[in-house]
Formats: structure tokens, sequence, C-alpha cells
């Protein structure tokens, strides 16, 4: 078998160049010298007789084979640390910390039913829950302050891997009899017309589609008031001719329909996709692994 030209080192500071766009930040993070970094990046660029990336004053960019390289790479290093990471817990005890990311639509219906199987499985096991919108979530990933989170599909920096969950429908939520439909029967998009309708704030990748849905389709509530608690939210429609558009998955405690109303949105109907992120330069635990698995299970049943 013909040798590499391509060591896992070099490979190693290619993608912490890019990814950290700075040759002494990737050092940092891979606790080695800039020089020492720098010379990897430039061996391998006389190894394979072609340049990898162009150094700019804001950063670095990829040439066409350092694009191939630095996708390939991820993937190869990746499964590298998998394989360890496997080989190490052979008929090892599931044990250590794991920390966890929520977004709030999932946490109501996921948190309590999730974490105390898990827990009683594996007792082992200390686990974190962090509950945040999805950009501060993905920032905490990215940092190496959570093993995973799951967050609504969207472009992810650098540096991490999205795996799919599941997809969920968006559900227009009101007291019971607000409107002139049956509880789950689809209600259209126009139905808010002259209604107060809550919605989140800028800050929430939800409130541009819905912002944008309301637009495309000429429809206009009467008012709009600001909220970005999701448990907020859903008291305050239970309590008041205010409604709301929000995910299924939050609302799955109230499937009977006896304090809100439940609809799905329809012409047009709307949905998110959920997906579970993590870093790609470090494999997860065993028990982060079981974690992320037995949240994806549980959110995939829920929104079926």
């Amino acid at each position: 078998m013909t040798t590499p030209r391509i060591t896992v080192r070099a490979l190693q500071a290619l993608v912490a160049v890019y990814e950290e766009q700075s040759f002494s930040r990737a050092a940092a993070r891979e606790n080695a010298t800039q020089s020492g970094m720098s010379t990897q990046v430039k061996s391998l660029e006389t190894r394979l007789g072609t340049a990898l990336m162009i150094r700019e004053r804001g950063g670095v960019t990829l040439t066409p084979a350092g694009e191939i390289l630095y996708r390939m790479g991820r993937r190869t290093l990746r499964d590298l640390l998998a394989a360890e990471a496997e080989i190490a817990e052979i008929d090892g005890a599931v044990t250590g910390p794991v920390r966890a990311g929520l977004i709030p639509a999932l946490t109501r219906a996921l948190a309590a039913p999730v974490l105390d199987a898990f827990t009683a499985r594996w007792p082992g096991v200390s686990v974190t829950l962090v509950e945040e919108y999805s950009h501060a979530l993905t920032a905490r990933v990215r940092d190496g302050d959570l093993d995973f989170a799951l967050v609504p599909a969207g472009d992810l920096p650098p540096g991490l891997s999205a795996r799919f969950v599941a997809r969920d429908a968006e559900l227009i939520v009101s007291r019971p009899g607000r409107f002139d439909a049956a509880h789950l029967a689809p209600l259209p998009l126009a139905s808010l017309e002259g209604a107060h309708l809550l919605v989140p704030s800028a800050i929430n990748v939800r409130r541009g589609r819905i912002d944008a849905a309301l637009a495309a389709h000429g429809v206009r509530p009467a008012a709009l008031l600001e909220i970005d608690g999701m448990l907020g939210t859903l008291e305050m429609v239970a309590a008041s001719d205010w409604c709301a558009i929000l995910p299924a998955a939050l609302c799955h405690p109230d499937r009977a329909g006896n304090v809100r109303a439940l609809n799905p949105l329809a012409d047009p109907p709307m949905t998110t996709d959920y997906v579970a992120i993590a870093r790609d330069d470090a494999a997860p635990s065993r028990a982060a692994r079981l974690l992320s698995d037995a949240i994806a299970a549980k959110v995939a049943r829920i929104v079926a």
C-alpha cells in the first residue's frame, strides 16, 4: 500500500488555521507554536506540490485543492477520534459528564422524560442541560462549552457538523374556541388577519420566517407583541385572545386541547428541521452519544 504524503499533524494544522482564520489562534487551539503551525502547512503544500491556502490580511482562504483537503480532512480526523473513543470504551462503564443544549421549543416536552430515563439507565453519567436559543447554543458548541446541541437547521460556522433529527410542523396556538375550527384541524395563515399575535423578538430566527410569511400572503394582524419566553407565550395564549405560531414539539403536552387549541398552520404550511450539532475536531464520549441519540429519538416520536 502506498504511504500517504499527508500526516495527521499537518491535517490538524490546516483544519485549525482555516477554522480559526489565524495561525496564532490555531496554535493556541492545538497547543502548538505559531511557527510550528506555519511549518506544518507549508510542508504539506510542498509534499502535495500545490498551494492549499492563500494568506490574506484578514485571514486565510482555501484554494480548490485546499477545499478538498479541508472537507475530507475534517471527516478523517473525526473518524480517527471516534475510533479512539470506541476502543477506549470497550468493556468500560458509561460514566463522566455530558453537557447538552436544547432550544426552548424542545425542553418543555423533552427534558423530564428523557433525562429521567437516561439518568436511571446510566447513573454514572452527570448531565448538564442548557436551555438557550440557537445562536447561543451554536456558539457554545463551537467554543467547546457543550458536547452537542439540538437546534433548528441553518448555516453553521466552520468546525461544526450537523445530523438531521426530525421535521416539525408549526401550529397556530390559541385559547379553546378562539377560532372557528376544531382542535387539531388545519387553519390557513389568513386566519390571523386582524388577530392579536405574539411573536419572538428579532434575535430569534423564527421571527424572520413569521414576518416573511405574513408579508408574502398579505396577512395583517391587528397587533404584534414580542415575547421571547416560550412558557410565557403559552401562558398568555391560554389566558387571553392573543395567539401565536409555535412548533408542535413545544405544544406536545397540550395535545388534549383542554387548555390551548392547536391547529396546524396551512396555506401555507410552515415547518422547522431540527439537527444535532457537534464539533468536528473532538469525538464525543459514549455518554454524550447515548444522550444525543435518546433526545433525537424522543424528538422524532413527538413530532410524528
